[in-house]
């Protein structure tokens, strides 16, 4: 990529952040009038990200997204919202009133955020030296990304392999990815995203403190939760979107306790940011449909009688401007929003492929499970002190049921409801009867509720001046315990990397510094010429990075490319590093792909800039259904169906044991064709060059 791309990249992303986020200005400004601080921050973040998710969908309704169309979309969502809004503020103010915060609170805070993102700046960082090898970004985060950017369409369903229906999955941040790509022309941006999901958490914590004068102890439960293995181990640096979720809900419930009592009564649009928050998370995450479902059900019933009506029609606006295309796709396609599941007359249109489906209710009874999988999971997720971690929020929502207000109850309860709905969740306890090996990676299914109840805990109960303040001091050390001890934030410092954390760790030190500066009273012309100051440098640090990235991404020369026992480096020794190697060098193809060993694990194959078309090869049945070809012949055929330019064989893909993997029979289906030719691959893992159609007479007999 060369200099110059790389400039307009960069104005691209500068032209479409500052149009959306004074567009989402001008509408908080209607939406909840008088707001300011950190609220209105969060506000103007939620309303920006819904703008941005908004232009992404309609242009890609049309067929028409493109890194210029994506610039040109959002100037004129900036007309469009000023245009719209001018002179239509109201009077008066929607914000509820909040106690000042200390010092050296807010000192605490800023050190503790930091902290994390120091942290998370080291796998941030592997990923810009390497590529992304997390697993569900390589399995289908990324391709969706891709194939969004490359086919311009939010309607195009990509078979991504025969086992999860994932295509059906709603795909907020995978849009999101797409901007980035189209924008640079690569996935440079992708590594860094997760940093932005978890600032927005951190403010989203802080700002449901603020009204109880808790922020910092919020930050804190918000700061220690992102710091344990369960989110540590899987966002950072990947394309995962469990934090994208949690932050949106975080942040759905943070305007909700910053509106006045009156305006939440009275005013129905002052909901609507709120609203729109927990739609994006619904957009972004199914593990977060019963929290957000929860939530929605939980404020129409604590409004007013005579306000239920226009309420929910806000609530429910905000919800489907959110989710509603993904969710509408799905009943067009499918016939049911939810394919993965029977819910009365509407049913799954085929059965999933993956591990057996089990609840965790279906162990809870079960002590040999709880020892040989659950407590080693929990300590693994949550640290040494994770039954700790689970008492704290439990006692936080127990608290507020008690003696809290209807919206604090209503918190409390939905905090629960998401519980509830973690343990009967099928997947929760996946695996064979009696072998629930899912469970350590599922148990990001409770994060959502867990964030909720910690910040809950966090905050004082009504006690008195006195109490309230011990509560405040007590919570923040217990969270900032929970960091250092149970998470080990220190130890989890990528040493090697030095240099590059206190960089990252800089970089999200300004905002903060120019915020605070700000409240302050600081020239806001000056403010302004430092930002843009540090945004030249930034760019500047960033072409280098980038020019590093490009050069090794998913390359097995990369500096700490994955070996040994870190995964996927079976998979890549098994032949996938080696077709990756031959897919860096190659752009716009069209590769069909065989085997669920490269489907899970496929990203690398779509290219040096993410150009190639990569497609599972593979029988679409009705209803958005898909499978596996079930002979030469018919393989053969899907083949020819495709109009490849390659084919990638790989083997059948065992979750519990990858190193079974055995050379797959579509390498020998595929090599007695005189049309084709082997030109890449290693061990069980080939590429082919299609020279023409195959011929399915040529398959051996069965």
């Amino acid at each position: 990529m060369s200099s110059g791309d790389y400039v307009l990249g960069v104005l691209g992303l500068a032209a479409v952040t500052v149009s959306l986020a004074l567009a989402g200005r001008s509408l908080r400004r209607v939406l909840v009038p008088g707001w300011s601080g950190a609220p209105a921050l969060l506000a103007d973040a939620v309303l920006a990200i819904a703008l941005l998710v908004a232009v992404g969908e309609l242009l890609g309704l049309a067929g028409v997204l493109t890194g210029v169309t994506l610039v040109l979309g959002s100037l004129a969502a900036l007309g469009l919202c000023a245009g719209l809004t001018r002179g239509r503020a109201s009077d008066g103010t929607t914000m509820r009133e909040a106690p000042p915060v200390s010092g050296i609170e807010l000192g605490i805070a800023v050190a503790l955020s930091l902290l994390v993102v120091a942290q998370w700046a080291g796998p941030t960082l592997l990923a810009l030296d390497r590529g992304i090898y997390g697993g569900d970004s390589l399995w289908y985060h990324l391709p969706f990304a891709a194939d969004i950017a490359g086919t311009g369409s939010v309607t195009h369903l990509l078979f991504t392999d025969p086992l999860y229906l994932n295509w059906f999955y709603p795909e907020n941040s995978e849009l999101i990815h797409a901007g980035g790509i189209l924008l640079f022309g690569n996935d440079f941006l992708s590594p860094l995203l997760n940093l932005g999901w978890l600032a927005l958490a951190l403010l989203a914590g802080w700002c449901i403190g603020r009204p109880y004068r808790a922020a910092a102890p919020t930050t804190a439960a918000v700061a220690a939760l992102m710091a344990a293995d369960l989110m540590f181990s899987r966002q950072p640096g990947n394309a995962n979107n469990d934090v994208a979720a949690i932050a949106l809900c975080l942040a759905s419930i943070a305007l909700l306790v910053n509106l006045r009592t009156e305006a939440f009564e009275r005013r129905a649009l002052a909901l609507l940011p709120a609203a729109l928050a927990a739609g994006l998370a619904l957009g972004t995450k199914l593990t977060v449909v019963v929290l957000v479902l929860a939530l929605a059900v939980g404020v129409v019933a604590i409004t007013q009688q005579g306000m239920r009506l226009r309420i929910a029609g806000v609530w429910a606006a905000g919800l489907f401007g959110g989710a509603g295309l993904w969710f509408t796709r799905n009943v067009v396609v499918s016939g049911n929003p939810f394919p993965w599941v029977d819910a009365g007359p509407l049913s799954k249109p085929e059965e999933l492929q993956g591990r057996p489906e089990f609840s965790i209710a279906h162990y809870l009874t079960d002590t040999d499970v709880w020892g040989n999988y659950f407590r080693p999971g929990l300590e693994e997720r949550l640290g040494d002190l994770w039954p700790l971690v689970l008492l704290v929020a439990v006692a936080g929502v127990a608290v507020w049921l008690l003696r809290g207000t209807r919206l604090e109850r209503m918190l409390a309860a939905v905090a629960v409801v998401a519980a509830v709905g973690y343990v009967l969740t099928p997947l929760g306890a996946s695996g064979q009867e009696g072998f629930p090996v899912g469970f350590r990676l599922n148990i990001r299914y409770l994060a959502p509720g867990l964030a909720l109840a910690l910040v809950l805990a966090a905050i004082p109960p009504r006690l008195g001046r006195e109490r309230e303040a011990w509560w405040r001091w007590s919570a923040l050390g217990l969270f900032a315990l929970l960091l250092f001890v149970s998470d080990g934030v220190l130890g989890s410092l990528d040493g090697d990397r030095l240099a590059g954390v206190v960089a990252v760790t800089a970089i999200a030190a300004v905002p903060a510094a120019l915020y605070v500066l700000l409240r302050r009273g600081a020239p806001r012309l000056a403010l302004a010429g430092a930002a843009l100051a540090a945004f030249c440098v930034i760019a500047v640090a960033g072409r280098a990075a980038q020019s590093d990235y490009l050069e090794l991404r998913y390359s097995t020369a990369a500096p700490d490319y994955p070996r040994g026992a870190e995964h996927p480096a079976t998979e890549l020794d098994q032949g996938l590093g080696a077709a990756s190697d031959w897919a860096r060098e190659t752009g716009g193809e069209r590769i069909g792909l065989s085997g669920t060993t490269g489907s899970l694990f496929q990203y690398g194959l779509w290219g040096g800039d993410s150009s190639n078309r990569v497609r599972y090869v593979g029988v679409r049945g009705d209803r958005g259904s898909f499978y596996e070809p079930s002979g030469c012949e018919q393989w053969a055929t899907a083949v020819n169906s495709g109009d490849y330019d390659y084919v990638v064989t790989t083997p059948v893909y065992d979750q519990d044991d990858p190193e079974s993997a055995a050379a797959p029979e579509q390498r020998d289906w595929i090599a007695s064709d005189p049309r084709v030719r082997r030109v890449a691959g290693a061990g069980l893992v080939d590429v082919w060059k299609l020279d023409g159609p195959l011929d399915p007479a040529l398959c051996p007999l069965p």
